[in-house]
């Protein structure tokens, strides 16, 4: 799933470097260097979320 301008905030950190997280869910977030590396490190928990949510799903 890629990932559009709307379902995350960016925010730069004190120390210069780039949060993200996604809007409908704080807690899956990131850091990095530069805004691109930030937003690219959300989308890589977020995949690995859903995988998880999905690996969950089949135990049940």
């Amino acid at each position: 799933m890629k990932l559009n301008k709307t379902d995350y905030v960016l925010e730069r950190a004190s120390d210069g470097g780039y949060y993200a997280w996604l809007t409908v869910n704080m807690q899956c977030n990131a850091y990095g260097e530069s805004p691109e590396e930030a937003v690219l490190n959300l989308q890589e928990t977020m995949n690995e979320m859903i995988d998880e949510m999905y690996m969950v799903e089949e135990f049940i």
